[in-house]
């Protein structure tokens, strides 16, 4: 005997399993739907804090901008109080230069054999000018000069006769290169 079942077992078990999909389907969209919530409530808190704390650095930063323009304001006042200061050394060491000069021409020049009728110093060249009794005692004269820790160089730069007082003299010009000697130039402190 066929038997008929009118029931629709089958329909009825392809609708449960088409319901159970569609609400794996919509149970797994809502719990897909709420994890991109929560990933971007927690993107956003982050970006939050990222911006707090780039707002701090730019506050920091403003704070150290006024401290780096006093540094740079303080070494250039201390490149200029160098300067200022090399100046003054240097100037201590050449007030006493022209001084010292004179001391050693007149204590260099033989009083008996010669005399000096000018003298001229501009920045470090000296120049001498006078009259003497012969040659030996100009070059005599050049090297006691430039025995002098003060003056660098001596040179000749004319010799000639000249009569003088019925005399005949050997008029002279030497040209001299001064400076401040090697140890005498002040320490930097």
């Amino acid at each position: 005997m066929i038997r008929i079942n009118l029931l629709p077992v089958r329909e009825i078990k392809r609708r449960v399993q088409a319901r159970q999909q569609i609400t794996f389907f919509v149970l797994g969209l809502i719990a897909l739907l709420v994890f991109l919530g929560v990933a971007g409530f927690l993107q956003a808190s982050k970006a939050g804090r990222l911006q707090q704390d780039l707002t701090k650095i730019k506050q920091e930063k403003q704070r150290y901008a006024k401290v780096l323009k006093q540094i740079n304001k303080l070494k250039k006042d201390k490149k200029l109080l160098e300067k200022q200061i090399a100046i003054i050394h240097k100037l201590k060491a050449e007030s006493s230069l022209t001084v010292h000069i004179l001391d050693e021409v007149a204590n260099r020049t033989p009083t008996k054999r010669m005399w000096l009728t000018s003298l001229s110093q501009k920045g470090n060249t000296l120049k001498l000018k006078g009259m003497a009794l012969d040659n030996r005692t100009i070059a005599g004269y050049m090297e006691n000069l430039k025995q002098s820790p003060y003056i660098k160089t001596v040179n000749l730069a004319n010799s000639s006769l000249k009569r003088f007082a019925g005399r005949n003299l050997k008029s002279f010009s030497l040209s001299c290169t001064v400076g401040v000697p090697e140890g005498k130039k002040p320490e930097k402190k």
